[in-house]
């Protein structure tokens, strides 16, 4: 178990592997945008950025609290977590294509890289969740 870690959580793991697959996918669009001209802008890429680094923070906060309690309620926490990121990432493309006025084929660039940055970092999630799961059922 890494210094400072408890019960098998690291947050700060966590938190350098977000911002890494964050930039990752950030990269990697700018080099598909580049090579086969992908109609992604900018702003496509700054909202599911600013999205990712929210939730990120939220949920490294989450497990620094988990490392605290040794990861009492912790899937109970996690449900919550996931509804709320899930409900906001509706919201967040609803507005969006209210305040742009896109419709149809126009929302796929967006959607699908924003849908690229949610179900990454929801992978991330759930492996980090399964080792607080684990840790937990140790302890027990």
């Amino acid at each position: 178990m890494k210094k400072g870690c408890r019960a098998g959580i690291c947050h700060k793991a966590y938190w350098k592997r977000a911002i890494w697959l964050m930039a990752g996918i950030t990269l990697m669009t700018l080099f598909a945008m580049q090579v086969w001209l992908i109609q992604v802008k900018v702003e496509h890429i700054t909202i599911g950025v600013l999205f990712s680094l929210l939730f990120s923070i939220w949920f490294t906060l989450l497990l620094r609290k988990m490392e605290g309690n040794g990861g009492n309620n912790a899937m109970r926490v996690f449900l919550l977590y996931a509804t709320a990121r899930l409900f906001s990432a509706v919201a967040v493309i609803a507005a969006y294509m209210a305040l742009t006025g896109l419709r149809g084929r126009q929302m796929i660039p967006f959607v699908l890289l924003f849908a690229t940055y949610f179900i990454l970092l929801d992978a991330l999630d759930a492996v980090y969740m399964v080792k607080v799961t684990k840790a937990q059922l140790q302890k027990e």
